[in-house]
C-alpha cells in the first residue's frame, strides 16, 4: 500500500500513513499534505517559548476563482494548493496565450492584517530582480476586485516535498544534484542581497525533466504570536528548519539560509528530520543542544562526504557554517563530482552529441563522426593528476606518429587550444602526436567533457589528415 507523509494542525506532528488515511491517528483532526504545513517566521517571535498561534490557510473555497477572468488577463484553470497567506491556481494569460501560475492573497488574511499586503507585494519584487534558471520567476503583480496576484512562472512537475511523499528518500547521486541546483539559485539571491527565510523541500518545484526550482521568497511564511489559552499551548508554525538563533530572536542571514538547507538534504538523503517535536520550545532546545543522529548507525548509507556537508551546516554556532550559498555550492559539487561514477558522467555529457560510447567503469573509447565522411576516437579515463595526486578526468585522442614538420602547426594549436592541448607522447615506444585535456574529478561537469570531446575529435582528426590520408583514429 502507498503511503503518504501527512501533518496534523492539531498536535503539530507528522505521520506516514495510507495515502487514503485522512484522520490524525493522535487527536482525529484531519490531515494535510506537508507540504501545505505553514511555516513558523521566527524573527517575530520575542524569546524561547513563545506560543504562536499560526494563521489557517484561507479558508475561501479553493474552486471559487476557477473559470473566472482576473485583471483581464488571466483565466484561472485549475487549483493547485495553498499556504498560511494564499492560494495558487494555473492559469492562462490571454495575451501570451501561455500558460502561468498566479498567486491570490486571501482576503481575509489582508483584513486581520494590512501590513500583510506590502510585505507580500514587496518580497515578490525582490525576488522578480533575481532571474536564474533554478528560481521560479516572478512575471508581474495585479489587482482585482479587491484581490491582489503575483503571476509566476508555471513549472509543471511536483514539489520537492511531494517526490519525498511518495520516495521516502533520494540516492545520494540525485539528492545531491537537486541540492546543487537549489543552492545555485539560493547563492544568486545572496549575490545581491536576499535572503530566503524559508528554505524547505515544499518551496522547490522539480520540472518533469528534473530540474529543480527554488520558490516562495518569503511570500507564504507569516505566522502572528499569540498568548496561550489556559496552561494549553496553541501552534501552527513546524519550525523544523529554522536555525538555532532564531529561535532568540535574532534575524535570520546567509548562515540561516545555509542551516536549513543543511536540515532539506538531510530530509532527501534520509526522509528523516533531525529534530522534530510537538512544541516549538523543544524543537528549539533540539536544534540549540541536540547532536545530529549517528551516520554510522542510523544512516549508515549516507556517503561521509554528504554527512560532513550536512554537519557544517547544522552547526550551531552561525560562525561554524558554510559563510553563504556559494560556498556551500563550492563543497556539493565537489562531493556530487566525487559521488558519481565516470560512467554516469560520460553518458551524460554526451546524451546528445551524436557519437558511439564503449568502455565501462574508468575507461571509454568515443567514436565521434567529422567532417567527409570520417572519425576519431577519443578517449576519457580516470586516473591520479602525477603532479598533485588528485583524481583527474583525462579526455585525449591519438592523431598519428609525431612528425617534426607539423610542430610549429602544433604550437600554434596549443595556444588556441585549452589545457594541454597537443602534446608528443610515447605509445608502444614510439613518439605520437596526442590531443589531450585534464579536469579535477571534483569540478568536471558535462559542459566540460561534451565540448572538450566535440574539440579534440575536431582538431585531432585535422591533424591526422596532415599526417596521412588514412582515418586511422
Amino acid at each position: 500500500m502507498i503511503h503518504a507523509r501527512r501533518y496534523c494542525r492539531g498536535c503539530n506532528a507528522k505521520f506516514s500513513i495510507p495515502i487514503d488515511q485522512l484522520q490524525c491517528p493522535q487527536c482525529g483532526q484531519t490531515l494535510i499534505s506537508v507540504m501545505d504545513a505553514p511555516t513558523a517566521d521566527l524573527d517575530q517571535v520575542a524569546a524561547w517559548g513563545t506560543h504562536l498561534d499560526g494563521l489557517e490557510p484561507a479558508d475561501e473555497a479553493d474552486d471559487e476563482l476557477i473559470g473566472k477572468q482576473l485583471a483581464s488577463t488571466y483565466a484561472i484553470d485549475v487549483f493547485l494548493g495553498k499556504g498560511g497567506m494564499a492560494r495558487v491556481y494555473r492559469a492562462t494569460h490571454l495575451t501570451l496565450e501561455r500558460p502561468c501560475a498566479i498567486k491570490v492573497l486571501s482576503p481575509k488574511l489582508l483584513l486581520r492584517n494590512a501590513d500583510y499586503l506590502d510585505q507580500f507585494f514587496a518580497e515578490a519584487r525582490a525576488a522578480a530582480a533575481l532571474v536564474h534558471p533554478n528560481v521560479v520567476g516572478i512575471h508581474s503583480l495585479a489587482h482585482d476586485a479587491g484581490l491582489h496576484l503575483i503571476e509566476m512562472e508555471y513549472v509543471p512537475g511536483m514539489s520537492l516535498q511531494r517526490m519525498l511523499q511518495y520516495e521516502g528518500s533520494l540516492d545520494s547521486i540525485r539528492a545531491t544534484k537537486l541540492m546543487m541546483q537549489i543552492c545555485a539559485a539560493l547563492a544568486a539571491a545572496h549575490e545581491i542581497g536576499i535572503i530566503h527565510r524559508d528554505i524547505k523541500p515544499a518551496n522547490v518545484m522539480v520540472s518533469q525533466s528534473g530540474i529543480a526550482k527554488l520558490s516562495d521568497f518569503g511570500l507564504a511564511k507569516r505566522v502572528l504570536s499569540q498568548t496561550k489559552t489556559g496552561s494549553k499551548e496553541s501552534i501552527a508554525g513546524t519550525p523544523y528548519f529554522m536555525a538555532p538563533e532564531l529561535f532568540e530572536g535574532i534575524s535570520s542571514d546567509k548562515r540561516s539560509d545555509v542551516y536549513a538547507m543543511g536540515i532539506t538534504f538531510f530530509e532527501l538523503l534520509t526522509g528523516d528530520l533531525p529534530f522534530v517535536d510537538t512544541h516549538v520550545a523543544q524543537v528549539a532546545r533540539k536544534h540549540a543542544e541536540e547532536p545530529l543522529p549517528d551516520w554510522e548507525t542510523r544512516y549508515p548509507l549516507v556517503p561521509a562526504a554528504a554527512a560532513h556537508v550536512i554537519d557544517r551546516c547544522l552547526a550551531k554556532h552561525p560562525g561554524d557554517r558554510f559563510a553563504d550559498a556559494r560556498e556551500l555550492h563550492t563543497e556539493l559539487q565537489a562531493v556530487y563530482a566525487n559521488l558519481r561514477t565516470l560512467d554516469n558522467l560520460v553518458r551524460e555529457s554526451l546524451s546528445d552529441v551524436e557519437c558511439s560510447i564503449l568502455g565501462q567503469d574508468e575507461e571509454f573509447q568515443i567514436r565521434v563522426p567529422t567532417a567527409d565522411g570520417r572519425s576519431q576516437v577519443v578517449a576519457i579515463s580516470s586516473c591520479k593528476s602525477a603532479a598533485t595526486s588528485d583524481q583527474i578526468v583525462k579526455i585525449y585522442s591519438v592523431c598519428g606518429r609525431a612528425d617534426s614538420r607539423y610542430y610549429g602547426r602544433a604550437l600554434e594549436l596549443n595556444a588556441v587550444l585549452p589545457h594541454r592541448a597537443v602534446a608528443v607522447e610515447s605509445i608502444s615506444g614510439v613518439p605520437h602526436f596526442v590531443m589531450s585535456n585534464a579536469y579535477s574529478r571534483s569540478t568536471c561537469g558535462p559542459e566540460e567533457v561534451r565540448s572538450s570531446v566535440q574539440n579534440i575529435a575536431q582538431h585531432a582528426d585535422e591533424v591526422e589528415r596532415w599526417l596521412s590520408a588514412e582515418d586511422h583514429h
